[in-house]
């Protein structure tokens, strides 16, 4: 089961890393659609400080866009179309001249010393980001828009840096080495990030997929241990997903204090490791990142409105897994801790719809009724059309809306579709 401290942990999680970015949206779809987003990075780790620009390539017919900048300094602006441009709550807004094409290039130079959104570690000299992307790279934060990533990344030499996408170049520069990591499938600016350390590594092979494991304070020995079922895990979600996992590497990381899935790689708390060595089947957190490599990075909500369908599913997925793997007990147990701290909440009164209004700015029990409400009610729309309905309906959304943005209305129709049921009721009740 997920127990107290593991949902304490993500209760913790969330609180910490959503809220900022969540603050800077009302979302309300956005009509800029960025293309591809390739950035360059130097990182200072003595100073806490980047220095970096960015190449944005997208599509508008407005005369003005704005992208997301968190608290990073403007240095220059640049671009065939570009009049000028201002920065104002936490934005650049650009004004551009008159065309006929909505096609559009401008590159970013900046520099910054983020204090959310990427997190310097000096005891061990060690680098990673959670979430908020604008807070280290220019950026549109809105989940609906999905864009190509390219990333190069300049670091000490005696540091090993992983990242969102392929590793396609390892350049030595003096005292420095640059890596360069290409994803080359569209996903939300969410999901971009990378890790900095001293690392220990273990790799294994799960068909051509290279599972890749890192920790600066576990042995190599440790770190097999820990994520040793990730090939079971992505088997397993694979099937109940119907699509095969869409990169050719996938990397998990002991650093820190975050939880965070990224695009071909999760962020988990390092003293996580030591829980799963302690309990072996303590490793809801390693599926449930996993589980966002389709529900989330590739089936992601249209807005943080419907967040749910990106955490509810991941939480849920988590506790299928757990019964997949040791039988129905375990899974019992999983969604009972779900269903105790849901009532909870709803004991206290402040219960709510898993569809929220207004997702500015959501409390602590918010976000836990986003997660563990949303596992709940998934597993209730289990039981009411069974083993083959359910897992039939969620093999069909997921494949209808791989790389696509999704709300709840599209999850209602297609297990309606599938189901050949009217689940007005259900979702009335329980979601709306």
């Amino acid at each position: 089961m997920y127990t107290l401290q593991v949902i304490s942990v993500i209760t913790l999680l969330v609180c910490s890393i959503l809220g900022s970015v969540f603050s800077q949206s009302k979302d309300k779809i956005s009509t800029l659609d960025v293309m591809s987003y390739e950035a360059v990075l130097e990182l200072n780790i003595e100073k806490e400080q980047i220095e970096g620009s960015v190449d944005i390539a997208f599509q508008t017919d407005a005369a003005t866009v704005a992208f997301n900048s968190g608290k990073l300094q403007i240095i220059k602006v640049a671009g065939e179309n570009v009049l000028s441009y201002e920065c104002k709550d936490q934005k650049i807004i650009i004004s551009l001249r008159d065309r006929k094409d909505p096609e559009n290039r401008i590159q970013i130079i900046y520099k910054g010393n983020p204090t959310v959104g990427m997190f310097f570690i000096h005891e061990t000299e060690e680098i990673y980001t959670a979430f908020s992307t604008s807070e280290w790279m220019i950026c549109n934060n809105s989940p609906s828009d999905r864009a190509k990533f390219k990333l190069d990344i300049i670091i000490p030499s005696d540091k090993i840096c992983v990242a969102s996408g392929t590793l396609v170049q390892k350049m030595d520069q003096g005292d420095k080495i640059k890596y360069s990591w290409v994803q080359d499938y569209q996903t939300p600016t969410y999901t971009y990030g990378f890790a900095v350390g001293d690392f220990k590594e273990y790799q294994e092979m799960h068909r051509d997929i290279s599972l890749n494991y890192y920790a600066a304070n576990y042995s190599a020995k440790d770190v097999e241990t820990i994520f040793d079922k990730t090939s079971d895990m992505m088997d397993f979600l694979e099937e109940r997903s119907g699509i095969r996992y869409v990169q050719n590497s996938y990397s998990q990381i002991l650093i820190g204090n975050h939880y965070q899935e990224m695009a071909g790689l999760a962020v988990l708390k390092n003293s996580y490791g030591e829980l799963v060595l302690k309990d072996t089947t303590e490793t809801n957190l390693i599926s449930h990142e996993l589980a966002h490599q389709w529900w989330g990075n590739m089936i992601t909500c249209e807005n943080w409105n419907h967040f749910w369908l990106n955490e509810g599913f991941a939480t849920f997925m988590s506790a299928a897994y757990n019964g997949h793997r040791f039988g129905q007990r375990k899974y019992d147990s999983d969604i009972n801790s779900y269903f105790e701290v849901y009532n909870s909440i709803k004991n206290s009164g402040k219960d709510k719809p898993l569809v929220f209004t207004d997702w500015s700015n959501p409390s602590r029990d918010d976000r836990n009724l986003v997660y563990f409400k949303g596992a709940y009610v998934l597993h209730l729309l289990r039981t009411e059309l069974g083993e083959e309905g359910f897992w039939n309906g969620i093999k069909y959304y997921s494949q209808k809306y791989f790389g696509k943005s999704v709300n709840t209305l599209d999850f209602q129709k297609s297990m309606e579709a599938s189901s050949g049921k009217n689940l007005n009721a259900f979702f009335h009740e329980w979601i709306y």
